[in-house]
């Protein structure tokens, strides 16, 4: 039974410039608008159909189709600016597809980022059962994970102090800890383990054998090639914003090596917007 499904997902954004030139072209686009009401105006997923070859729209992501069977554990490997994070806000329902579709079956728990999901002015306390809730678990059951919850963290004597006060170890290792013990069918985890001392990640890496051993399908994303070996058995290798390869990780991660060595030497892929390339390195 498949865990996701991605059928052709691109997600764009529209590069913004503070100089004249971008004041005009966004004139323009207001007159177009006026011209024609069905032109999307202010609205870069619209101006991506109309226009696709625009050249202030960047494409985080471009026509990107796998399937990930449930009980799967996939690495998600390219460079910085690949898409990669894009790709699980995306799945996560952080935000929506610009075009495509994505399906996916079972209760997601996400660690993109340190605290994602929490709220700072609540406290620890309050965020494990809101994060709970999120997720769709009964009070009863999220108690019933409390205690391991709060175990694992070490956070036990900050439980009443709000979150925005912890240090980043610490937000690490509670959110962890919530993704790791409320029981999803699906669990995505974002570079975090960068964050915290060695013990914890130790720990963090068994917790996640653990969680796969359940059953659970994970989507793990690191540039650390010994873990993602230790944790994952699929690699899906993304290069500016194009899916390169998907399949065996071990040739995910050898593909994604190969190019790393010979850069100078690898043509971008098919839909690489140069454009925004040269616009960040004007900043």
């Amino acid at each position: 039974m498949l865990a996701i499904s991605v059928e052709n997902v691109s997600k764009v954004y529209r590069l913004g410039q503070n100089n004249r030139r971008q004041f005009f072209d966004d004139i323009k686009r207001w007159v177009r608008g006026k011209a024609r009401w069905s032109h999307g105006f202010g609205d870069p997923e619209l101006e991506a159909e109309q226009e696709p070859k625009a050249p202030d729209l960047f494409y985080a992501l471009r026509e990107v189709s796998f399937e990930i069977e449930q009980g799967d554990t996939v690495a998600i490997i390219g460079a910085n600016g690949a898409g990669k994070s894009t790709l699980l806000k995306l799945i996560s329902r952080i935000t929506l597809p610009s075009t495509g579709c994505i399906r996916i079956n079972g209760r997601v728990g996400s660690l993109l980022e340190v605290g994602t999901g929490f709220n700072g002015e609540m406290t620890g306390r309050e965020n494990i059962y809101m994060k709970g809730a999120i997720m769709g678990m009964t009070r009863k059951e999220i108690s019933s994970k409390f205690d391991d919850i709060v175990e694992f963290s070490g956070t036990a004597k900050f439980l009443d102090t709000p979150v925005k006060r912890y240090s980043s170890g610490m937000g690490m290792r509670l959110a962890f800890s919530v993704a790791a013990f409320l029981e999803p069918e699906l669990l995505i985890v974002d570079e975090v383990l960068t964050v915290g001392d060695q013990q914890f990640k130790d720990r963090c890496v068994e917790r996640i054998k653990e969680v796969i051993g359940g059953g659970c399908t994970v989507l793990f994303v690191s540039h650390v090639g010994e873990l993602v070996r230790q944790i994952c058995k699929k690699g899906i290798y993304l290069r500016a914003g194009s899916l390169v390869y998907s399949g065996d990780a071990d040739t995910a991660l050898e593909t994604y090596e190969a190019a790393v060595r010979n850069e100078q030497h690898v043509a971008p892929p098919v839909g690489y917007n140069q454009r925004a390339n040269n616009l960040r390195g004007r900043k």
